[in-house]
């Protein structure tokens, strides 16, 4: 993740987090830096880091082993071909199943960006290629649709989705059921990510799983709407309670349906 503490700052301000091993890259003249963290259950190998990224290798409990590499990308347009580079570089090591998150600060597609200006075309298609040489994919998210926006008022506002994971055709294969879900930020201008990886087997065995509303569907105008539709549906029960008990399940079978709906649609637009 990305981080504006330095270690010792890290240590004071999160000391409470369930993870005991970490690695903290402060970033040279500079309030960012990166910090990865992992609990002592997990089996992981620092290969090699920088200030832009740390690459690890993972074994999992049945001696699996895949590549993890985090990520902060240079912002500035004139460095994006360091991006490009240092993906190409870090590629080497990998041999095998891989996986990349963070913060890109890139985009691929035109409906990534909405802003009073035009989407850097050309830097798109060369983040594109990046990807294409080393056999990676976008693995796509659910809830809203951009992790970053300036925070600046009318046409000056840009929102853009600089974050992101992307993976090899291997890596896929082991974690089909992989979401990536946008979180809400109350603090930073970039929403954080939440990954979690599930294989095939791991997936049929969580049987039947509850209703969960996400606070980052509340920044999509017709969230409401589906809310008020499904809500009023449930109506002519004899009973109040059970009537809010209907009201409730049939709100939260209406979202479900809807978010995967809304996150393409976003992207469409």
């Amino acid at each position: 993740m990305e981080t504006r503490l330095d270690k010792e700052g890290f240590e004071k301000h999160c000391r409470e987090l369930p993870f005991h091993n970490k690695l903290i890259v402060k970033k040279l003249n500079s309030g960012g830096g990166i910090a990865l963290i992992w609990k002592p259950e997990v089996q992981l190998d620092v290969i090699n880091y920088a200030e832009n990224h740390v690459l690890a290798k993972v074994v999992e409990e049945d001696g699996f082993v895949w590549y993890l590499t985090g990520f902060y990308w240079w912002p500035e347009a004139s460095q994006k071909t360091k991006s490009w580079a240092l993906l190409a570089h870090l590629s080497t090591f990998v041999d095998g199943p891989w996986c990349c998150i963070g913060d890109i600060n890139a985009i691929l597609l035109a409906a990534e960006k909405q802003s009073a200006y035009p989407p850097p075309y050309k830097q798109m298609e060369e983040f594109g290629l990046a990807l294409d040489s080393c056999g990676l994919v976008d693995l796509g998210f659910q809830g809203y649709p951009f992790t970053w926006n300036n925070k600046r008022p009318g046409e000056a506002n840009t929102r853009q989705r600089l974050d992101r994971a992307v993976a090899n055709s291997e890596w896929k294969n082991r974690f089909p059921t992989t979401t990536i879900t946008h979180l809400v930020s109350h603090a930073s201008d970039h929403l954080p990510l939440i990954m979690q990886t599930r294989s095939n087997e791991q997936f049929r065995g969580r049987g039947t799983c509850g209703f969960k509303f996400e606070e980052s569907w509340l920044l999509w105008e017709d969230c409401e709407k589906i809310v008020e539709e499904n809500w009023i549906s449930r109506s002519g029960l004899d009973s109040a309670l059970v009537a809010i008990e209907e009201k409730i399940n049939e709100c939260g079978a209406g979202l479900q349906a809807w978010v995967p709906r809304r996150s393409i649609l976003a992207l469409k637009r």
